[in-house]
């Protein structure tokens, strides 16, 4: 507590200590005068008293030195000291600490991302005992076993009256509902719950009240709805009276009963609105649907129950839910169940190693600027050799003189710290720019999303970060200095002059200084490979054809309630809104599609073919299965391959048309030509009707670039209407210049259906490369840094390489070298480094990129195009770097040099 209180208030510190030694000193005069026969003239006593008592200014530094705060006063020292050097170099401080800021606000950046999404604990209550319960499902077929399976409602309902491990229990799913009422019609994302689903996660709601158990499990309850607070502000302006509001969601009331705690949008991370199975999905809950999965189980643990009791204890229930609801058609094979922490589940493993392996690269950049400012520092020390002589000889300890230095390091380290929380502020927000986890969802790529981009900032983790890393940053660049300096031959630098550098200790002062270049080198050659493999791999995706044209055509989504429109309807008003768009300046072809290229999660079936036999169990010939309208292959330019495309013709009550397409012809038809033949997909009402080829387009990658097609069949829209359907407007021009006008034509024919999800194709087809586009323009981004530092790096040691040499290249040249010969030694010392470092390079890069072969497209993580591409774009680096130094030694004039020495 004193030491704190003298930290705090140094001055009354002084101010007392004043105080007590003069009363020590008056104390003392006042005993010799009583000692003494007649009392000494007052000034010859005060001089006897201080001559007998001592130095006052010496006995303050032992009282402050006995107290523990001597250290500061020298630390204290140090710091003035390094700060008068430092603005007396402005140059040098402002380079070094640009450097660090570079390297430690990158870090801090992709710090606040691995930090927000694999770190921070989940934001609900007491997150540890959180799980996530998944079926599992064995091998069938082609189709590897998987232990993260949804659940259905049946299900889910054996495994919550046997279970007796978990608090407490709950389900979701997530989907979409038309809003109506008041304002403009909005579509709005939403979680159907089950179970304890909120209380699970610990949340209630800030206004109004939960949903109540006859709610939540039985059907034809009561209908009622909890609201987001981004929503209640947004749409009913924060009104505290919206409890008890009724809100149309698809044309069916709902009553409002709470509003959620802000910021939570569900574990989906879109949701909007809340509503219980039972008010909404009655259905669901029949065990006719014990093989309807779509349900995602989460479970807090009871207090004192660990994770692998739980395990064992959902291994078990898995049995029993596979005892009660077994497979309908394969009898042999067992389902079961397993339970993860919900943690774990966070971010898609896709992501997870993206973010890893960016911070590992970025950590590269910021020992590359270490390596540059230690660099610096040993220059700067070199100029230093004779005042450190000067103290040495005085006195001064080595262990005193490193110390400095150190703190002379450490200060620039910090001032860098502190620089680089602007280049982290600018880091996360291209961070937030480059989001790939929205497109990653719409592909449903596995993640909660409650932990998003969204969430990453500067927070106090980040900060203790930045702090940490600059300290310890400013050790590791000022040690090698530190001790290099420390350690000058005190006759030759104490001589008149400063002598130049001789012998081994020259040899050894050079020599650290090509090896930190040859450090940066070979890391700056590291992340130039994989930011190449990386741009070759992005460059490959975004080649592959995806089997239509994405250029000129704009894209969104319509739902018709099913309250309002009836399957016969659905046809006729789409061909009011077709014809409609189809009239607008500028578009060449409207088309109708359910599920658009490149999302993933379209529908899929079994197709059942009536003139061969069954396959085998677990052969079954799945396919993609998607409803169209007849324009949509020319609206897309996907090529007819053979027969006839779907035409008006193909309208209710006739006969059943398929397309399909050449990949399902190549798969289920070898050899053989598919049209005409009679086919029954598992969906689009053919349980008592058959359907028959009437032609076969080129293959559509519904899934991802970097997969190959899968067997498709299409089905004509007007011969099976679907409620949901996403438009494809072909324009001559910018599609987007059309968008308020069709988006207004829209509005016209049905104000009360919202038109969403409005996009370019273009804009889609690059969302298909977002995982891949944000990892390689991020290592690029550092690979770039890398090669500049290294370059900067290279440039300082020959630079000061030529200062140093001054009078050996003058007698060079005196002796008759050429200019050009003076460039080609100078030059050829960088392209030394170069050679050296890119061999060391070549062989950490040969180790690093293969954690980059999962995420590689159609390249080899040793691509010796690459490699060699690094190695050329380096070496010319290192040219560029050394020949400015060599031009400066190339006009060294011989008279001078020699007369300066």
């Amino acid at each position: 507590r004193h030491r704190l209180s003298v930290l705090l208030h140094p001055h009354r510190y002084e101010r007392d200590l004043d105080e007590e030694f003069r009363f020590h000193l008056d104390l003392e005069e006042m005993q010799q005068a009583d000692a003494r026969a007649g009392p000494l003239p007052d000034a010859a006593a005060r001089s006897a008293v201080r001559r007998r008592f001592g130095n006052v200014a010496y006995l303050k530094e032992e009282t402050r030195r006995m107290t523990g705060l001597g250290f500061l006063d020298i630390m204290a020292q140090d710091v003035r000291f390094a700060w008068r050097s430092f603005r007396r170099t402005p140059g040098f401080t402002l380079v070094a600490v640009l450097t660090l800021a570079i390297g430690i606000g990158a870090n801090t950046a992709i710090f606040s991302a691995v930090n927000a999404l694999l770190l921070r604990p989940l934001p609900f209550e007491d997150p540890a005992r959180l799980m996530k319960v998944s079926l599992v499902r064995p091998a069938r077929g082609e189709e590897p076993a998987t232990d993260d399976m949804i659940w259905s409602y049946p299900k889910y309902a054996v495994f919550r009256d046997a279970q007796r491990v978990f608090q407490s229990i709950g389900l979701y799913n997530d989907f979409q509902v038309t809003l109506t009422g008041g304002t403009e019609a909005e579509r709005e994302n939403i979680e159907t719950t089950a179970g304890g689903y909120l209380p699970t996660l610990g949340l209630q709601p800030v206004l109004g009240r939960n949903f109540l158990p006859d709610e939540d499990l039985h059907p034809g309850g009561r209908r009622s709805v909890l609201l987001s607070d981004a929503l209640w502000k947004r749409r009913f302006n924060a009104d505290p009276t919206i409890l008890g509001r009724a809100i149309d969601l698809d044309a069916q009331p709902y009553t409002v009963v709470g509003v959620l705690p802000s910021g939570f949008r569900g574990l989906s991370g879109r949701a909007e609105i809340w509503i219980p199975v039972a008010s909404v999905w009655p259905s669901e809950m029949s065990e006719r649907e014990a093989w309807a999965h779509s349900w995602t189980l989460i479970a807090r643990r009871k207090p004192g129950v660990t994770s692998e009791q739980a395990k064992a204890a959902v291994a078990v229930l898995g049995r029993r839910v596979d005892a009660t609801y077994p497979h309908p058609e394969f009898h042999e094979e067992h389902w079961g169940a397993a339970v993860r922490d919900l943690d774990a589940t966070r971010v898609d493993p896709i992501v997870r190693s993206s973010l890893l392996i960016l911070l590992g690269a970025v950590g590269l950049v910021l020992v590359i600027a270490c390596a540059n400012v230690a660099n610096l520092f040993l220059v700067r020390a070199t100029g230093r050799h004779r005042e450190i002589a000067v103290r040495l000889a005085v006195g001064a300890s080595r262990g005193r003189l490193i110390r400095q230095l150190l703190t002379e390091s450490v200060m620039v380290a910090l001032l860098g710290g502190a620089a680089s929380l602007a280049v982290a502020w600018w880091g996360v927000r291209l961070l937030a720019a480059l989001n790939p986890l929205d497109a990653l969802r719409v592909r449903e790529i596995n993640g909660l999303g409650a932990v998003n981009f969204a969430s990453i900032h500067l927070d106090p983790a980040a900060f203790l970060f930045a702090a940490v890393v600059a300290l310890l940053t400013g050790v590791l660049f000022g040690l090698v200095p530190a001790f290099q300096a420390t350690r000058p031959s005190l006759v030759s630098e104490l001589k008149e002059g400063t002598a130049p550098l001789q012998g081994g200790r020259a040899r050894r002062a050079f020599t650290s200084r090509n090896m930190l270049s040859v450090v940066e080198i070979a890391l700056a050659l590291v992340l130039l490979a994989a930011s190449g493999l990386m741009l070759r791999s992005l460059a490959n995706l975004l080649g592959v054809n995806p089997g239509f044209d994405a250029d000129h055509v704009l894209t969104m989504r319509l739902n018709l309630p099913e309250a309002s429109f009836s399957r016969d309807s659905m046809p006729g008003f789409y061909d009011q809104l077709t014809e409609r768009l189809g009239a607008l300046p500028g578009v060449t072809g409207v088309a109708l599609a359910d599920c658009p290229p490149l999302n993933g999660g379209c529908s899929g079936t079994d197709l059942e073919l009536p003139d061969r036999p069954a396959p085998a169990p677990g052969n079954e010939r799945i396919v993609g299965i998607h409803w169209v309208t007849a324009a949509w292959f020319s609206a897309l330019h996907v090529p007819l391959l053979r027969g006839r495309s779907f035409t008006s013709s193909d309208r209710l009550n006739g006969r059943r048309a398929v397309l399909v397409s050449e990949s399902s012809a190549k798969r289920y038809w070898p050899g053989e030509d598919p049209v005409g033949r009679p086919v029954q997909p598992g969906q689009g009402g053919f349980s008592n009707d058959t359907g028959y080829v009437i032609g076969v387009v080129g293959d559509v990658r519904f899934g991802t670039l970097d997969s190959l097609p899968k067997p498709d069949v299409y089905l004509p829209y007007s011969q099976s209407p679907r409620s949901g359907m996403m438009i494809y407007v072909r324009t001559s021009g910018d599609p987007l210049a059309i968008a308020g006008v069709a988006r207004h034509a829209l509005h016209d024919l049905a104000p009360d259906i919202p038109v969403y999800d409005m996009r370019t194709m273009t804009a889609r087809v690059a969302d298909a490369a977002s995982q891949a586009r944000f990892s390689a323009l991020l290592l690029a981004l550092f690979a770039a840094v890398a090669l500049l530092l290294a370059a900067i790096g290279i440039y300082g040691v020959i630079s000061f390489g030529v200062s140093q040499r001054t009078r050996e290249l003058g007698i060079r040249v005196a002796l008759g070298a050429a200019r050009s010969d003076v460039i080609r030694l100078v030059v050829g010392h960088g392209v030394a480094l170069a050679v050296v470092g890119s061999a060391i390079g070549l062989a950490g890069a040969f180790l690093a990129t293969r954690v980059l072969r999962s995420m590689l497209f159609d390249v080899a993580p040793f691509d010796p195009m690459i490699f060699a591409a690094a190695v050329a774009l380096l070496s010319a680096a290192a040219i560029a770097a050394s020949w400015v130094p060599a031009r400066r030694a190339a006009t060294v004039d011989p008279v001078e040099a020699l007369r300066d020495e």
